[in-house]
């Protein structure tokens, strides 16, 4: 008896002390717990590795800085600062593109615009490179690409509602020659372009708001010299047929007349949502120094400013439109004039630079800032003659 008593005594501590133990000892951990430490783990290792094997050497980084220096002078040979000392900008870009390993750089449109207007930089040789520039064909060595940004087309779609809607009072007046132009077209009627309309100081001031605006009747006597010309860039393209009826039916029976016009070119022109779209409307953009004035002057060359209608018409369709109608016009002559056209527009840019008289008066009447604009959207577009998405037309019609 006393032995079975001692013998479950013995059991019971047995048995608390195996409760105790259990109770005493670590918990497991939880699934969840161990898959998180192990995926840190895994991180932790791929990442040295990545280091070690990626990391960049001596060498690596010496070739880095090579290559920046390399798109660094390709982005110089284009333009230039205009202070001692790079624009972040463009270090950023040249890196950028170092460090990719790209061997071509993609400027913003809207930055390389905005630092030609700023005289943030300059274009080093406008009329080399801006031909090549505009059709993607300007490698020195590194090839260099425009990128049009999203807020051009907004721009674009905002001019061509505001030439429909302010487009009431449209009329085409047919001008003469500018005085000036008889002796170089005495020379040769062909080959030789009318000067430029710009004012020297000499000229009366009065006449100077009427003949500074951009040129948009470059066609005067292109090809007679007594012949009066208008151009038909500055009519809205959604009244191009009316305002050609007009014309029909207020000139002269007998009378001559030649008719310029500028339409796109290339194997883009009819492709609206391509780049060269944007690249092209610039040149006709409204100047932000006319805009400025025109708030305050209500008689300042409203035939002056350019209208979308380049951006669209096509040589068929306006001689179809001036051969038709109840008094059609008779077509002597049509000729492409891109040649005359693009010298034309580098004259008038090289006048704005190194004619001081001219370039004086200019920007007595207009501000430094406007002869800045002009200069540069009027090599624009004369580099886009020379690239080919621009021709220049001229149209003789007799009654």
């Amino acid at each position: 008896m006393t032995q079975l008593w001692l013998w479950r005594l013995g059991g019971l501590k047995d048995l608390d002390y195996r409760v105790l133990i259990k109770d005493v000892s670590p918990k497991p951990l939880p699934k969840q717990l161990l898959s998180v430490c192990l995926a840190i783990l895994c991180a932790m290792f791929l990442t040295a590795l990545g280091y070690c094997t990626f990391r960049p050497t001596r060498k690596t980084r010496e070739q880095t800085l090579a290559r920046t220096r390399a798109l660094l002078g390709s982005i110089y040979a284009v333009v230039t600062p205009t202070q001692s000392f790079w624009p972040s900008h463009y270090l950023c870009l040249a890196r950028s593109a170092a460090a990719s390993q790209r061997d071509c750089l993609t400027i913003s449109l809207t930055t390389l615009y905005n630092d030609l207007l700023g005289d943030i930089v300059e274009l080093r040789a406008p009329r080399k490179h801006l031909p090549l520039l505009f059709s993607q064909k300007l490698s020195i060595p590194a090839n260099v690409y425009l990128e049009v940004e999203l807020l051009w087309w907004c721009k674009l779609l905002w001019w061509t509602l505001s030439c429909y809607m302010r487009s009431d009072a449209t009329m085409l007046m047919p001008v003469t020659k500018h005085e000036d132009a008889s002796s170089a077209l005495r020379s040769s009627l062909l080959d030789n372009s009318p000067p430029p309309p710009y004012s020297k100081a000499s000229e009366d001031l009065e006449d100077i708001a009427s003949v500074s605006t951009p040129p948009s009747a470059l066609f005067y006597s292109m090809l007679y010299e007594n012949a009066r010309s208008i151009s038909l860039d500055c009519v809205p393209y959604h009244r191009l047929e009316e305002c050609i009826r007009g014309l029909q039916a207020s000139l002269a029976q007998g009378n001559c007349l030649t008719i310029g016009l500028t339409t796109r070119a290339g194997s883009t022109a009819h492709s609206f949502l391509h780049p060269n779209t944007i690249i092209t409307a610039i040149a006709f953009f409204p100047r932000a120094y006319l805009r400025k004035r025109n708030q305050f002057t209500t008689n300042l060359a409203s035939g002056g400013e350019r209208t979308t209608t380049p951006l669209f018409v096509t040589l068929p369709r306006v001689l179809a439109l001036l051969t038709s109608g109840p008094e059609p016009f008779k077509i002597e002559l049509v000729r492409n004039v891109s040649e005359e056209y693009a010298l034309f527009l580098w004259r008038s840019v090289d006048d704005l630079e190194e004619d001081r008289e001219i370039r004086g008066a200019f920007a007595h009447e207009w501000g430094v800032k406007a002869w800045r604009e002009e200069r540069v959207c009027t090599a624009w577009e004369a580099g886009l003659v020379d690239a080919g998405l621009l021709a220049g037309w001229a149209i003789v019609v007799r009654k």
